[in-house]
């Protein structure tokens, strides 16, 4: 039963790598594509077309097309296969009513294939056209002494997006020739480049591992965060400051390289993570433990190295890792039995992480948070420097979150400064999710009228805030603290390794 066991294992783990490599060799034939394409517009003259491409795709220019391979002889060879099986030619191209189209759009059908028209040498010479920046307009062009607008010059090619977008339709868009324009506000990245030998196994890795880069901006500044001053200082002497000012952090006293964000849960500690990412304008990896984590022996090592690579390469960087307790927690018996993969991955992280965070001037900061810091290896402990406390908000803190979701009538009325003293142990999550429930309970009427049709939505005036002090009373009835009997032991932790300012 067990060799069974065994050889169906085996089986499994024979066809997992065989789709693996069916898919990367998909990635690949596709990546190729896109670089013949971009020798053949070259070689066609496109020379404009062909750079807006290769920016928008990402191209390496250290790649080029084989000698014995272009886009050209592809097609003929398809050609002559499908004449030789079908006693036919394929038909590339087909010709499409204009009007029925609109501009600037081009629909691919997945099952036919265009062909681009090469273009002779004679004929580009009488090819004069003029260009601009808006390349989705049509544009007047003269050739041989008579007027015709860009549509009409049937150039044969649109420069789409290389991913769809969300409807599944490929829309030509403005490209520019030379400054980068970048959509939904993403940052743009820089190719790997030279970092890795194309082809090899950790070049792929770090096209999984960059996955993990939030290009996005979160929208989150340090005003979004209500309270936690303190801890918003000490951030941004740890990580904003030596970014903005790295001359004054250029002694022998360096700025700290690792920080530890650590309180109860809900407390804002992730929150400060997304400010952070917001504010430094910064390369951010966001690691969990999924992006670094594998069932197979020795992958997990490599992403650690891949990371760590990544890092120096896009500083400066920020690393945050939440929850970091997951990666190596204490063990108070030196000897105990923890697996092999765990104490390899275990070694592979520290070394990486003090290589990386020992090298003066690489700009790469770890930024870590977690609910359990008593639970966190004391060998990691020491590699992050400097620890912050999160608390339970003051009163103070309590009063300001309150008066973000009650009306402007409400804020200093004797009854919310009453309810900030009854609130005391609750965390930033519980005073919203305080809030949430009695915004329910102020709807409650409303449903019931809707549900009877006495009223219509549109005769509801919305504002999102809650308008009586009795329905946060009557919802904390409900929601109870759930980080509040766990404070004093937050607070032993820090007397004895936090950081106060």
């Amino acid at each position: 039963m067990t060799d069974c066991l065994s050889l169906n294992a085996a089986a499994g783990r024979v066809a997992h790598l065989a789709r693996e490599k069916e898919e990367k060799r998909a990635q690949e034939r596709r990546r190729h594509l896109v670089y013949l394409i971009v020798a053949f517009l070259k070689e066609q003259g496109y020379s404009n077309t062909a750079e807006s491409l290769f920016k928008e795709a990402q191209l390496s220019r250290d790649v080029h097309v084989c000698d014995n391979i272009d886009l050209e002889t592809i097609i003929l060879e398809y050609t002559d296969y499908h004449y030789a099986k079908y006693n036919r030619y394929p038909k590339l191209c087909k010709k499409t009513e204009v009007g029925n189209i609109p501009q600037n759009t081009v629909t691919h059908n997945s099952n036919k294939r265009e062909r681009v028209p090469k273009v002779s040498s004679k004929q580009e010479d009488s090819r004069v056209s003029e260009e601009s920046n808006n390349i989705g307009k049509n544009r007047v062009t003269q050739k041989h002494g008579q007027a015709s607008t860009w549509n009409e010059l049937n150039l044969g090619i649109t420069v789409t997006p290389i991913f769809p977008t969300e409807s599944g339709d490929r829309v030509a868009v403005p490209v520019p020739m030379y400054d980068e324009t970048f959509v939904d506000n993403e940052k743009p990245l820089k190719p790997i480049g030279n970092l890795y030998p194309l082809g090899s196994e950790l070049k792929e890795i770090a096209d999984v591992m960059s996955r993990e880069i939030v290009q996005q901006n979160l929208n989150v500044h340090w005003d979004d965060v209500k309270g936690l001053e303190d801890c918003k200082m000490l951030l941004k002497e740890a990580i904003l400051y030596p970014m903005k000012y790295p001359s004054l952090f250029s002694g022998k006293l360096s700025s700290c390289k690792g920080v530890l964000l650590y309180g109860p849960p809900g407390t804002g500690k992730t929150m400060l993570a997304k400010a952070v990412a917001t504010e430094c304008q910064s390369t951010f990896f966001n690691i969990t433990s999924s992006s670094v984590i594998s069932k197979w022996r020795g992958d997990s090592e490599k992403y650690i190295r891949v990371l760590t690579d990544l890092a120096k390469h896009y500083a400066p960087t920020i690393i945050f890792i939440d929850e970091i307790d997951w990666t190596t927690t204490k063990n108070i018996d030196d000897t105990s039995s923890s697996s092999e993969p765990v104490r390899r991955f275990r070694a592979e992280f520290l070394a990486r992480l003090d290589g990386l965070l020992s090298m003066e001037y690489t700009n790469v900061i770890l930024l870590a948070a977690t609910n359990v810091p008593w639970n966190i290896d004391i060998a990691l402990l020491r590699r992050l420097e400097k620890r912050i406390f999160v608390d339970l908000p003051d009163e103070a803190s309590r009063l300001e979150i309150l008066q973000s979701y009650v009306r402007d009538d409400l804020y200093n009325s004797p009854e919310i400064l009453k309810l900030v003293q009854e609130t005391a142990g609750y965390s930033c999550a519980d005073l919203k999710l305080l809030c949430k429930e009695a915004w329910i309970n102020q709807l409650r009427p409303i449903w019931a009228n809707l549900e009877a049709k006495a009223i219509s939505v549109n005769d509801i005036q919305n504002d999102g805030l809650i308008s009586e002090i009795n329905h946060i009373a009557l919802a904390k009835l409900r929601i109870k603290p759930i980080a509040k009997h766990m404070s004093a032991k937050y607070k032993e932790w820090h007397k004895e390794f936090g950081f106060s300012k």
